[in-house]
């Protein structure tokens, strides 16, 4: 599976291979993790809605349990089509998955944010987005709005980061 982003700098073709498609019941695929082994890259795309909890936490899990095989630095979240708010999750994702991330070996984190609509907390997968990001109080990780600038920040540590 080709999840790269759209060329406009050699980081940004990155190639990822497709790891597990995490689904609802119905079938429908709301997640899919991917890896690049050379890159030292795991990617999350995200889409449409996860339904529970419980479906959101699989998906961060599977990755920490991939991180902590040791093969793998970075970690981009592209949540561009995500449509559901994990506002339940953010505590979660800020005091359990990353310091687990963290202490694995991650080095950065990149997450590419959905687009700010304006909408309720249930349904606001920006605002979610953007306050995990805020309670995660450590330089590894950055929000973008943008794939190929979230790509070029985690793999070049001069480029400054956008937050929220």
């Amino acid at each position: 599976m080709n999840m790269s982003a759209s060329g406009l700098n050699p980081k940004s073709d990155i190639q990822v291979a497709e790891v597990r498609t995490f689904r609802l019941k119905s079938g429908q695929p709301f997640a899919i993790i991917g890896h690049n082994p050379q890159e030292r890259l795991i990617t999350d795309f995200w889409f449409g809605n996860f339904e529970t909890e419980e479906n959101f936490r699989l998906v961060g899990s599977h990755v920490c349990e991939m991180l902590k095989t040791g093969a793998y630095s970075y970690w981009m979240a592209d949540m561009r089509h995500l449509t559901q708010s994990f506002y339940c999750s953010e505590d979660w994702l800020a005091n359990d998955v990353f310091p687990r991330a963290v202490s694995a070996g991650l080095e950065r984190k990149a997450v590419v944010l959905p687009p700010n609509r304006n909408l309720p907390a249930g349904f606001d997968s920006f605002g979610s987005a953007s306050n995990a990001i805020r309670k995660i109080t450590d330089h590894r990780v950055s929000g973008f709005h943008d794939l190929d600038r979230a790509y070029n920040w985690l793999f070049d540590d001069n480029l400054q980061a956008m937050t929220g």
